[in-house]
């Protein structure tokens, strides 16, 4: 009886790696969604779209991206956050939904360390303030100066973004006014921005580029610590004399709560060989994308948790309140 105990135990440890490696194997075994909780045509949106073809042809199943905006994005986390833990359901959000909503909202529908898997960071970019050319705001400096006469509005994705916490922590800074206008996505703040219909923007770099290289946005300046490569001549926040205003939004990948391990780590180790292809790189480096698609889990996971306490300060310091 003894020597049928052992062989068996020893069956059953061989068998967890067996186990692993086939649920590996097995995945996808059917489309995989990546939800993105913003409307088309935002850095999120471009980020999956990248990407999503090259998984298409690694995985040999339908890739399919998703938009759900709304909600402060809250709308498409949740539904990754209830979907079936099978990793066919893939959420690539950005900081907005999984570390600030948690600070400023009483009510988030899903709990960000709860409620997700954190998979890997993908790329980071950052803010860029924008003004349209009929402003003829062409610097920080003229944009402080000429917000007590012209009462700006200023575009940002939804609530506590990290493109919202810029625009208050200006206010906050230089004592200006500007009435804050939340969109759905960077898309469609774009979009207003280059009409006019919102004078300044606050936006994600990514899909600002082609058009301040037209011509159609004046550059004032970006949020990063370091000028963009992909626009070497416009300031960083520093450099208009605002050292304090540096932040950054970045990319991530999630995958529903209890999610299995080995699906875990496939999903971040197929994600970080797509987002490193020198072709997907270049392309995000373009519009001002940096790819840091490199960590574990386990570190991704370290560096969300750190992010909710860095936010919760700027909130705290820029007075920012649900809208």
């Amino acid at each position: 009886m003894l020597r049928a105990v052992v062989v068996t135990g020893v069956a059953l440890t061989l068998a967890v790696p067996a186990a692993n490696a086939l649920a590996q194997s097995n995945y996808p075994s059917r489309p995989v969604r990546i939800v993105v909780p913003y409307a088309p045509g935002g850095g999120t949106d471009i980020n999956a779209r990248n990407v999503a073809p090259k998984l298409h042809d690694l995985w040999r199943q339908t890739v399919v991206i998703d938009n759900r905006p709304g909600g402060n994005a809250m709308i498409g986390a949740d539904i990754v956050a209830k979907a079936t833990p099978d990793g066919h359901t893939i959420l690539l959000s950005t900081s907005s939904e999984i570390v600030t909503v948690q600070n400023i909202f009483k009510k988030v529908p899903y709990d960000a360390l709860r409620d997700f898997e954190p998979v890997t960071l993908a790329s980071n970019t950052p803010v860029i303030i924008t003004a349209h050319p009929s402003t003829q705001v062409k610097t920080i400096k003229e944009l402080v100066a000429t917000a007590g006469q012209r009462k700006y509005s200023f575009a940002s994705v939804g609530t506590a973004s990290p493109q919202h916490l810029a625009g208050e922590w200006l206010k906050t800074l230089a004592k200006i006014d500007m009435v804050h206008i939340p969109f759905k996505g960077a898309g469609p703040a774009l979009n207003d921005n280059l009409g006019g219909h919102v004078p300044i923007g606050f936006l994600s770099l990514l899909p600002a580029v082609p058009h301040v290289k037209a011509g159609r946005l004046n550059a004032l300046a970006v949020t990063s610590a370091a000028r963009s490569p992909a626009l070497p001549e416009v300031p960083t926040m520093k450099d208009a004399g605002y050292p304090d205003i540096e932040l950054v939004q970045w990319y991530g990948v999630f995958l529903p709560a209890k999610s299995p391990r080995e699906i875990i780590d496939k999903v971040n180790s197929d994600m970080n060989r797509m987002f490193n292809l020198p072709e997907v790189k270049e392309r995000l480096a373009a519009g001002g994308a940096d790819v840091l698609a490199t960590m574990t889990p386990a570190q991704f996971g370290q560096f969300v948790r750190s992010e909710i306490e860095k936010n919760r300060r700027i909130i705290q310091a820029s007075g920012v309140k649900a809208e």
